[in-house]
């Protein structure tokens, strides 16, 4: 990869990383499905110049807004505001595994002898992890995570099943389906909406602003074009640093602290993901950069 390519996808993973450390602060002042309904109303607003109807699969993007745009991110966020973010930034690495044994499963995809150890490696880190927190409580939002990292792995095989297509396009109508579906859970299962919005400071509309612009937009618009230009050996290396980025942010930005079992989990965790992700060979998908048509 060349060095500009190489640095931007660094970028991209801290910006990810950083996402579990500004959510949570975000939380501060906004219910968890509420800041994601409000994150998609922006990137929904800053994207309409994207939504084009033509040559869209709207039923598969439809589905990919109800399994990764509305249940991931409730189950991730509400999860996320119940447990340290450190620990969530690692657990929700567990997306990985999870995405290739339902590749095995949909697609009959053979994983290779070392991401199959790798698997189980990351598995066992993630129950160590789950081991670690010292409430029911925090063991509960803990696995809200983790499923959340299951409904990321069923996301990919949609993806997969939709093909090609412009990134900005899809964020553009995943944001439009997602909003009013996640404004309208959180209206139905928290409260307080409206007294957030009045009172909600930088930390609150910050956290909005970051996952809308920073996340979403820059994020995944950089992310796409890198896997574009390399193989997915090259360039998925690279994500092994968001959830160290995400573990760090937690511990600098909030005063987190892990101690020497839960370290351990969460090393087993990237090692075993590292395993599976370094172990992917051939091309990456092809996401077209106009929209088709």
């Amino acid at each position: 990869m060349k060095p500009k390519d190489i640095l931007l996808g660094v970028i991209v993973m801290v910006v990810w990383g950083m996402n579990f450390a500004f959510g949570k602060i975000a939380m501060a002042e906004f219910s968890p499905m509420m800041l994601i309904g409000l994150r998609y109303l922006l990137t929904a607003i800053l994207l309409l110049p994207f939504l084009r109807w033509r040559g869209i699969k709207f039923l598969h993007i439809f589905g990919l807004s109800v399994t990764l745009g509305v249940l991931h991110f409730a189950f991730m966020f509400t999860g996320l505001k119940g447990t340290d973010a450190s620990l969530a930034a690692i657990a929700a690495q567990i997306q990985v595994p999870f995405a290739v044994i339902l590749a095995v499963i949909f697609f009959r995809e053979r994983p290779n002898r070392r991401q199959i150890l790798g698997i189980a490696i990351a598995f066992a880190g993630v129950a160590m992890l789950a081991g670690a927190p010292k409430t029911s409580s925090s063991l509960f939002n803990l696995g809200l995570v983790i499923i959340a990292a299951l409904l990321w792995g069923l996301a990919h095989i949609q993806v997969k099943w939709m093909g090609a297509v412009n990134p900005f396009v899809l964020n553009a109508w995943m944001s439009v389906l997602a909003a009013p579906m996640m404004l309208g859970s959180s209206l139905m299962l928290e409260d307080g909406q409206w007294e957030s919005i009045q009172t909600a400071g930088a930390a609150g509309w910050g956290g909005v602003i970051y996952m809308a612009v920073g996340v979403t937009i820059f994020g995944y618009g950089i992310w796409y074009k890198i896997l574009q230009k390399y193989d997915v050996s090259q360039t998925m290396p690279l994500t092994i640093l968001a959830p160290l980025v995400g573990a760090a942010s937690g511990i600098v930005f909030l005063g987190e602290h892990m101690d020497a079992f839960q370290l351990s989990g969460a090393a087993l965790t990237i090692v075993g993901v590292g395993a599976v992700t370094i172990g992917r060979t051939g091309p990456a998908p092809k996401i077209e950069t106009e929209a088709r048509g």
